[in-house]
């Protein structure tokens, strides 16, 4: 894992000694950008773990947006506000990837060099390969037969649609389960989680493509009876 980056030291802006970013300088009171680079975690005031407790996570971002909030620094230099401004949008893009388990996976996949990308969507899952040529050639079937399609073929399609949601909140909580392991793991054992994690999102956004484009079809032709 890349060196954990966290909120800390940084000279101040005003006076030139050490002060922690994010909070004001102890000597000017002047208040501190971030250090660069700090992750969403730092921001956030949090140890470097995929699984965190959401009260935890809701109460930091409640406390950090009372902190740096504008109407504090009305009053103070432009420098200062420009400062708030920044640290709040800090937070709230923290709190946004943080809150949501697979949103943290994809960010620390991406501080790690290992973001999916397209490419790791370029084909369906080994597992899945032959339903999913079924499926897509049904999905074209009905395509084609719009409002003549038989009823046995919609039918069949909207049960392969709820399969492919419960299996997409099945990757979800496979990737859930992998936290406490990734948590307690070694530097060389949490290189490995992340690659099977990034495996599960792949299989995951294939998932999410499969179902947009089945949901699309359906509704059109559902549309075109009515």
């Amino acid at each position: 894992m890349t060196t954990d980056v966290r909120a800390g030291s940084v000279k101040c802006w005003g006076c030139g000694v050490d002060a922690s970013g994010g909070v004001t300088c102890p000597e000017c009171g002047r208040l501190q950008p971030f250090a660069p680079g700090a992750d969403h975690w730092a921001v956030l005031g949090l140890a470097w773990r995929l699984g965190l407790e959401r009260a935890d996570l809701e109460r930091r971002f409640h406390e950090l947006n009372r902190r740096f909030h504008p109407d504090y620094f009305r009053l103070r230099s432009p420098g200062e506000q420009a400062i708030s401004l920044e640290n709040s949008a800090a937070v709230n893009a923290a709190y946004r990837a943080l809150r949501d388990p697979v949103g943290r996976v994809e960010y620390l996949l991406e501080r790690e060099g290992m973001a999916l990308g397209t490419a790791g969507q370029a084909s369906p899952p080994a597992d899945l390969f032959e339903e999913i040529m079924e499926l897509q050639e049904a999905r074209q079937e009905l395509e084609a037969a719009g409002p003549d399609a038989p009823d046995e073929l919609r039918s069949r399609l909207e049960a392969a649609r709820a399969e492919l949601e419960e299996r997409r909140r099945g990757t979800e909580a496979e990737l859930v389960a992998l936290f406490p392991g990734w948590d307690a793991a070694p530097e060389v054992e949490r290189r490995r989680l992340l690659g099977r994690m990034r495996d599960i999102l792949a299989t995951r956004a294939y998932l999410k493509t499969i179902l947009r484009d089945l949901g699309a079809t359906l509704e059109t032709v559902s549309g075109r009876t009515e």
